[in-house]
């Protein structure tokens, strides 16, 4: 059993492993590549010893050790052999670092933000076993390092083998090799090794390994695992040819959240979530595990409100997957973040009783054209995305793969559900995109089948995620059993068009259009191409409406864009804002069969809202959640998530005026309505429903207070005002 995705990862390489070594045994081995250069002072040329060399393999996993490594000599030469497996070729990129000089990759034209094994292309070539390659030079600039102390926060006692990393703050999501980091004494003194470029850095300190301590960002901010909202944390500045010191962490003792899943002779999977509903880590047990193993634990943890979910290793698998409240989460887009969540004090230990997985039933079947009961013409990759499980009143309860396989569309076996009916239909709201969506902004991964419209079980045909339920057949499901089904699918038409700024001309991609019924709901969206351009379809004949949502997202497992213009509904002279534009002040779209368009938005920039969700009293940035928009007049604007990359919420552009915007996240918290945690947050005043803001011409940037109620429970005298 082993705690996280590397560790899952190790675990599987292994029997890879084997495989491969017996491979090998029967194979010849392939002559390893020679390559050498020189790496000398950038404007000086002066040679530079010490400096090592890494040959990184860009199609590597980012875990994995540099393909080669070694140091320069005296002259500043160096010569390394790169070994070969089965495949004798590799794409490779060369780098090199110095403890006074920054990284530089050999033949890289951009400037590149992470080494050593980090991948990119800029600067990768191919070689061949048996090549022999001189001139691999690298001119190195200026860099600096970092240094200071790790120590226990109870008693200041010196914590060993604790790991300080640094990280671009322009660049949060880079993370730099092991090589760059400092590692911890038996003193508690780290020392980074090797420079990196001058400049801002984010830094965190995680314990050594074993070790159950709060992983801190500088200065003082603490962290789950390495989940950090660092673009919340205060910066470091590198400087050339120095050492930046005196950088102390005190890491305050871990939280520890264990159990123990059953049966233990099946693949199982523990997944933590934070109470915003963003992933922490997972707890893995794999089939060949000895019996007997099925505790699991996660340490490290800063205390607060947190979701557990526990279930088979592969959705396919006939057994239910539930939250540690009971609720059942019976496939990969269902919504963790609900019901109870689990609340642990800062340091504390907490053990959830055994959960033992129960069966559950499946779903089946195939996917075939109405009128000649083949399977259906696809176009591009032999996978289609998932379809939707739907209960009753439509909600989404479940969901399964849709594959290509020797020509039959079909639809793969079901996360496994409670015996009961249920509908099963095309469309898949998690993404937000039909069976018959041409995907063009640069997914490849996926197929589609051209012309044809979403259904639901038996043959009814649904206008995106809209289907008429009375005229659909529920699916029985039963325990232990797969039920096998076969949806009818007709043809009908699609939109296209381009999304355009109207000031440039120019075409906008990463753009969202949506089409609409009269009644204003949103049937189906797609994102535009590098061209601006996007196809949405097919639908069943009638008359549909056409608008942008240029701060919006397709479904709820994508992040969305965040643009900063008004929206515009095709047909109508004026722009508009989301859910306050009016199908009636639009053009009806009238499908008849055949596909329509191309047809042109041209879009405005204009003044947004943005800003984070922030959970007070700590000041933690949240990387989950949403930000619901009300008009003076308390009419819905739009719903804005929160970009887990950014941080950052951004509404559509909003006419002049005053807005309530009220934080939506979780169970676990609430809205902070009262009090003054933080004056520089809000620019208006709190509202019983929502805090107010008020914008004009300009932007206008708001961080919305929220509340961790079980935190708030334990910990209420630090709530309180003075």
């Amino acid at each position: 059993m082993f705690t996280n995705t590397s560790q899952f990862m190790s675990r599987i390489a292994l029997p890879l492993a084997l495989l491969l070594s017996f491979a090998l045994a029967f194979a010849d081995d392939p002559v390893p590549a020679s390559l050498s250069g020189t790496v000398t002072a950038a404007g000086s040329g002066q040679p530079l010893e010490g400096i090592t060399v890494a040959i990184g393999d860009i199609n590597q996993h980012f875990l994995s050790p540099p393909a080669a490594e070694t140091t320069t000599d005296s002259a500043g030469e160096w010569t390394v052999e790169v070994d070969f497996f089965i495949d004798p070729e590799r794409v490779i990129v060369v780098e090199a670092a110095g403890p006074e000089h920054a990284p530089g990759r050999h033949g890289a034209v951009e400037a590149i933000n992470c080494f050593f094994n980090c991948g990119g292309a800029d600067g990768a070539f191919t070689i061949v076993a048996g090549d022999s390659l001189t001139d691999l030079d690298i001119a190195l600039e200026p860099g600096g390092r970092f240094s200071g102390t790790v120590t226990r926060a109870s008693d200041g006692a010196a914590l060993e083998s604790a790991r300080v990393q640094p990280i671009p703050a322009e660049f949060a999501w880079v993370r730099f090799s092991p090589q760059f980091h400092g590692l911890s004494d038996e003193s508690g003194q780290y020392e980074s090794p090797l420079a990196i470029a001058p400049g801002d850095y984010h830094l965190t300190a995680q314990p050594g390994p074993g070790e159950n301590y709060v992983v801190h960002a500088w200065q003082d901010y603490s962290c789950q695992f390495e989940r950090c909202p660092i673009s919340d944390t205060d910066t470091v500045e590198i400087m050339p040819a120095a050492i930046s010191g005196e950088l102390d962490f005190a890491l305050p003792a871990g939280a520890t959240l264990s159990g123990t899943l059953t049966p233990d002779d099946i693949g199982r999977v523990v997944r933590l979530w934070d109470g915003s509903g963003f992933m922490l880590s997972d707890f893995f047990f794999l089939p060949w595990d000895p019996p007997g193993e099925d505790s699991w634990q996660f340490t490290g943890l800063a205390g607060g409100s947190y979701y557990v979910e526990l279930g088979p290793l592969s959705s396919v698998e006939p057994w239910l997957r539930v939250l540690h409240n009971g609720l059942l989460c019976p496939f990969s887009g269902c919504e963790r973040a609900t019901g109870d969540p689990l609340v642990i004090p800062p340091g504390a230990s907490l053990t959830l009783p055994e959960v033992s997985l129960q069966p559950g039933g499946q779903i089946e079947g195939k996917l075939v054209d109405a009128n000649t009961g083949d399977a259906p013409s696809v176009v591009g990759a032999t996978f289609l995305r998932t379809y939707d499980i739907v209960s009753e009143d439509g909600t989404v309860v479940g969901g399964g793969g849709i594959n290509v396989i020797d020509g039959e569309v079909l639809l793969a076996p079901s996360a496994a559900l409670p015996d009961g009916e249920y509908y099963v239909r095309t469309f898949n709201a998690f993404l937000g995109d039909g069976i018959g969506f041409q995907r063009l902004a640069g997914d490849t991964s996926t197929g589609y089948l051209p012309g044809y419209i979403d259904g639901m079980y038996p043959d009814v045909v649904c206008a995106g995620v809209k289907c008429d339920l009375s005229e659909a057949q529920p699916v029985s499901v039963v325990s232990g059993e797969i039920t096998a089904i076969t949806i009818e699918l007709s043809t009908g038409g699609s939109l296209e068009g381009s999304v355009i700024d109207d000031d440039t001309g120019e075409p906008i991609p990463g753009a969202i259009a949506r089409v609409l019924s009269a009644d204003n709901e949103i049937l189906a969206s797609a994102i535009t191409d590098g061209d601006g351009q996007f196809r949405i379809g097919a639908f069943p004949d009638g008359a549909y409406y056409l608008r942008t949502s240029m701060s919006g997202s397709t479904g709820f497992g994508d992040f969305g864009v965040q643009l900063r213009y008004f929206d515009h509904l095709h047909g109508s002279d004026t722009q508009c804002s989301e859910r306050l534009c009016d199908p009636a002040d639009g053009t009806a779209i009238v499908i008849d069969g055949s596909d329509v368009g191309p047809f042109e938005l041209r879009v405005e920039p204009g003044p947004v809202i943005s800003g984070r969700i922030i959970a007070q009293p700590i000041g933690l940035q949240l990387s989950n959640g949403r930000v619901e928009v009300f008009d003076s007049s308390g009419a819905f604007v739009g719903s804005y998530r929160i970009n887990p990359n950014t941080g950052q919420y951004q509404t559509t552009a909003l006419p002049p005026g005053d807005y309530t915007l009220v934080p939506v996240v979780s169970p676990a918290y609430s809205a902070v309505t009262t009090g003054d945690f933080n004056p520089r947050m809000m620019p208006g005043p709190l509202s019983s429903v929502g805090f107010v803001i008020t914008i004009g011409t300009e932007d206008v940037s708001a961080d919305i207070p929220v509340i961790d109620t079980g935190a708030d429970r334990i910990f209420r005298n630090r709530f309180e005002s003075e």
